[in-house]
């Protein structure tokens, strides 16, 4: 009898570790069901830094505080090409620095935001990223971005500001109410033609363009994405607005609403 007795107080003790636990896991703001999809694609290997495929294998590998950051309130979905990404049915991407698309990815990109996706495209001209693996290695980081054809097809091209002495200092920009770091950020600047209906902000370092049904935000940088520029040594703040101003722009994009007015200016 007592033995019963045990079994059915253990019982009931599991039942209500069980309840409670359900209760606070369906509360929590960050439910993996709640969160949001976003694919992510990038030259930076931001999933597993630049471990080889012995140590991430191991376990060694670390992801990149960027990567850490993102995947707190959204479901990060990876992806190497174009074709990866239209399989994912997901309706916001994330661009930062990616590799060379080829002619056929570029229209396949192109057709994927003007049926409705949702871009965020940081394209650098002069990536200041820092990398241990050797120049001319292909997993190194692009130093430029290679993506003219599908920026001229909307109406835009990224230049680099002509200042030898700021080539590769770090700069400040200030974005509506926030202020953010970078390090030879790059212009946007309006061609005569195009077919993405592009407005400019905040001196060309940001475009936004309405490609069809879809929504494409062009920043002149990717370098600001970098831990080193946001980063604090304080666990739970940031040393700048860089990633506060980042996840704007992605909710802006899961809305559909602008990021630049009429005029030229950024909006809050």
């Amino acid at each position: 009898m007592a033995l019963q007795n045990r079994r059915l107080a253990a019982v009931l003790l599991i039942g209500l570790l069980a309840g409670i636990a359900a209760f606070w896991y369906w509360r929590a703001p960050s439910h993996p069901m709640d969160r949001q999809p976003l694919v992510l694609m990038s030259s930076i290997d931001l999933i597993w830094g630049e471990a080889e495929f012995g140590e991430i294998a191991r376990g060694e590998g670390k992801s990149d505080p960027l990567f850490e950051r993102l995947n707190r309130g959204r479901k990060i979905v990876a992806a190497d090409n174009v074709a990866q990404l239209q399989a994912t049915k997901a309706k916001v991407a994330m661009l930062v620095q990616p590799r060379p698309f080829a002619p056929e990815d570029l229209v396949r990109i192109d057709k994927w935001v003007r049926a409705g996706g949702r871009l965020l495209f940081f394209a650098d001209p002069a990536l200041q990223w820092p990398s241990n693996l050797p120049t001319g290695d292909p997993a190194r980081p692009l130093f430029t971005s290679m993506h003219s054809p599908l920026f001229t097809h909307w109406g835009v091209e990224l230049v680099l500001p002509i200042d030898a002495d700021a080539s590769s200092a770090e700069v400040e920009i200030n974005l509506g109410n926030r202020q953010i770091r970078s390090l030879s950020p790059g212009q946007w600047q309006s061609l005569p033609s195009g077919t993405g209906s592009c407005r400019l902000a905040q001196g060309g370092f940001v475009a936004e363009c309405r490609p069809g049904k879809g929504q494409a935000i062009l920043v002149a940088d990717a370098d600001l994405l970098y831990s080193g520029l946001w980063q604090s040594a304080l666990p739970g703040s940031d040393s700048s607005s860089n990633i506060d101003w980042t996840e704007q722009l992605l909710a802006r994009l899961e809305t559909g609403r602008r990021i630049v007015g009429r005029r030229g200016d950024f909006l809050d």
